[in-house]
């Protein structure tokens, strides 16, 4: 979410358009960062006071959603703050964990929803959540630099896998990892980069330790810079995530020719389902995982067709196409280098 924050600033900019970017995780000192209670309390009240600073001059205020804490602590002040100031405010949700998170907390979400002029969503999986509680929601894809990413077809594909998700439970890395196990039964060339970090970074290398697997190698967190090289000498990208939306992981590996193998949870059906941009299994299969890939691999056919229809599905997300939504939505106020600012919050 903050990736696709700082590059539709990044756009905007480019565009003419007068717009700040509010962090909503300020930089804290490094003796704090380990220490959770006290961090999130810390951030929690620099963020709010620069908030209450930064809001002053904008016109537009886009807020970045996601679920749980992070709705409770940046996104109900951001609202409650910007209505108060007068400020058109746009509420754009991202979270994958949105019906659970929603049926849960509805006594907060929708007062605060409210408060909104304007919500947007990524994906139609999202906007069936919010129309389930009444709010009507701009569908406005995620975008991808298209220019950042060397389309190569894969004339024959080699077993030279990549995930590229946060090592978190939500993403279930583990899933991959034993997909990968799997697969080296029959392929025993097969390799595995794990690109990413997270709580169970430690417990995940220990488990590929203590089953002997070879040719797995953890990278940890890389400049986003960098990922169309992974992406580039990957041959197939395993997505295991238990809950998702519309992950611009999954749009950079269809502009860059990388088959994808992904869970059918949250936005990802209805991103690639219908038109079979990506191979489809349930969450936590990793046997079904594993024989999509060796299809994949046994059938260069299958993985041409897959990419070209790939190539096309990212090729529409495109600035050219999603910045026009944008603008529409801002509803004219902030198109030009005079018109008054708008603030980006993730």
């Amino acid at each position: 979410m903050a990736l696709q924050g700082k590059a539709l600033v990044e756009r905007l900019q480019r565009d003419g358009v007068d717009v700040e970017f509010l962090p909503t995780n300020p930089a804290i000192p490094r003796f704090i960062s380990p220490i959770i209670g006290v961090r999130t309390v810390i951030q929690s009240f620099l963020f709010l006071w620069k908030l209450c600073r930064e809001l002053l001059r904008p016109r537009v205020v886009h807020v970045l959603a996601a679920s749980h804490w992070y709705f409770v602590l940046r996104v109900v002040p951001t609202v409650v703050l910007s209505k108060c100031l007068g400020r058109r405010l746009i509420l754009n949700y991202r979270g994958g964990e949105a019906p659970s998170f929603f049926a849960g907390y509805r006594w907060l979400v929708v007062p605060v929803l409210r408060w909104v002029d304007e919500i947007a969503v990524p994906s139609a999986y999202l906007h069936r959540v919010f129309a389930d509680y009444g709010f009507a929601a701009a569908i406005i894809p995620n975008f991808v630099d298209l220019q950042r990413f060397r389309f190569r077809q894969r004339d024959r594909l080699a077993p030279r896998l990549l995930v590229n998700r946060s090592l978190e439970p939500l993403y279930n890395v583990r899933m991959a990892i034993d997909a990968y196990a799997i697969l080296r039964k029959t392929h025993p060339e097969a390799s595995l980069d794990v690109v990413g970090s997270g709580s169970e970074e430690t417990a995940l290398r220990r488990w590929v330790s203590e089953q002997g697997l070879k040719d797995v190698h953890f990278h940890g967190a890389v400049p986003n810079e960098e990922m169309p090289r992974y992406l580039d000498e990957a041959e197939v990208l395993l997505n295991p995530s238990n809950a998702d939306n519309m992950p611009i992981s999954l749009l950079e590996a269809f502009a860059a020719g990388v088959p994808v193998v992904t869970t059918n949870v949250g936005g990802i059906p209805d991103l690639v389902g219908l038109v079979e941009a990506a191979l489809l299994v349930d969450a936590g299969d990793a046997a079904a995982m594993s024989a999509q890939v060796d299809d994949l691999l046994r059938q260069p056919e299958k993985a041409f067709r897959l990419t070209q229809t790939a190539k096309a599905l990212s090729e529409q997300t495109s600035w050219q196409r999603v910045g026009r939504l944008w603008l529409a939505l801002y509803g004219g106020q902030i198109s030009g280098r005079s018109a008054e600012s708008a603030k980006a919050i993730t």
